[in-house]
């Protein structure tokens, strides 16, 4: 499929796309911490749900929308970083709009046009990350794509693990400085990406657009790419979403600790991720993908049939195993089966693919 001719690692353009999911990261908390303090100020708390719904089938089906229309537009003139320079700029300016609002003495003014700013800063929010993301193929020879993922993991899940400090810090700027830094954040990183691997990119597209001579992509090859981002989508739901409210169930009396487990767990993913990247990256990922999906499936069954509180905690981390591995080797593993005239389109299907029992899980255990 794809062809190997990058040479070497360029860590600049690694570590620009590492600060531009850092931002997308403290976006997502900020997001998160806000939302319902909003909600709640401006009165409309009754379409909580309708948010939640909305976030979940945005995240779910905007990624793969935007691959292809990457895709397409790189077909039809050669130009790869207009979906991505429209999403940025989109977002930036989103929160930009949003600080305005809030800021302003009379919330009950914005009641009506707030929701609707929510929902086009969460697509937004989305339209860049799959371009952004399949560029990883143009950073790495492929063989060394789970090497750049155990950077990117490491600075994304140790991010999300730091939650409660980054919640403090968006409490202490306040709602309207929060969503400025926000717009700061995506924008000045979104910028220095574009900045940092554009003509790199766009010169390793079009050769790779020369060179490629598979015109249709196989639909195994996508149905395997789905499989791999859905049990994705397992792990991180039952880490996130599922583990703590379970715990606080199971163990009433320390409960609240259980949200204080995951993110040490997150914590631990992201540094082992790292550390066994170059192990993966000598590894066949295939077999990597379906010993992770095992690991998976047995902690995710172990987690519901056990009511023992250190079994409970070993359950997350069999399930933390296989969630490490299979960020590490699930998207190199979809780069690698994948045509260039594909790859955006096909690292979006794996991205909302990802997003789907997580989105399911935050509904049902909110």
């Amino acid at each position: 499929m794809l062809t190997e001719k990058t040479a070497t690692l360029k860590w600049r353009e690694v570590y620009s796309l590492a600060a531009l999911n850092a931002a997308v990261v403290i976006s997502w908390i900020a997001y998160h911490e806000y939302q319902p303090v909003l909600m709640e100020k401006i009165g409309i708390t009754h379409l909580v749900d309708f948010l939640i719904i909305a976030k979940a089938i945005i995240l779910v089906v905007i990624p793969p929308i935007a691959g292809w229309l990457a895709d397409l537009i790189m077909k039809k003139n050669g130009k790869y970083m207009i979906i991505f320079t429209v999403g940025i700029g989109a977002t930036a300016m989103v929160f930009m709009v949003v600080a305005s609002l809030i800021s302003t003495h009379h919330l009950m003014d914005v009641q009506a046009i707030l929701p609707f700013m929510i929902v086009m800063w969460l697509i937004c929010m989305n339209l860049f990350i799959s371009p952004a993301n399949s560029m990883i193929e143009a950073f790495a020879p492929a063989k060394q794509l789970p090497i750049v993922m155990g950077v990117l993991f490491l600075v994304t899940e140790l991010l999300y693990a730091l939650e409660p400090v980054i919640v403090a810090l968006v409490t202490f700027f306040g709602d309207t400085l929060t969503f400025i830094v926000g717009g700061v954040l995506i924008g000045g990183s979104g910028f220095i990406f574009h900045r940092v691997s554009r003509d790199e990119v766009l010169q390793r597209k079009t050769e790779l657009m020369q060179n490629d001579r598979v015109k249709n992509q196989s639909l195994i090859s996508y149905v395997a790419i789905l499989m791999v981002g859905l049990f994705l989508g397992i792990g991180k739901a039952f880490l996130v979403e599922f583990f703590p409210g379970h715990f606080a169930n199971l163990f009433p009396d320390i409960g609240a600790y259980g949200d204080y487990i995951s993110f040490a767990i997150l914590g631990l993913c992201a540094i082992t991720g790292f550390l066994i990247s170059k192990q993966i990256a000598k590894a066949n990922l295939r077999k990597v993908i379906i010993t992770s999906f095992v690991v998976l499936f047995v902690g995710a069954l172990g987690m519901f049939l056990t009511e023992n509180l250190y079994l409970t905690i070993i359950t997350a981390l069999i399930i933390a195993v296989g969630f490490t591995t299979l960020n590490i080797s699930g998207l190199p593993f979809a780069i690698r089966n994948l045509s260039v005239r594909h790859v955006t389109y096909g690292v979006g299907i794996y991205i909302g693919a990802s997003e789907v029992i997580t989105g399911l899980f935050e509904y049902l255990y909110r």
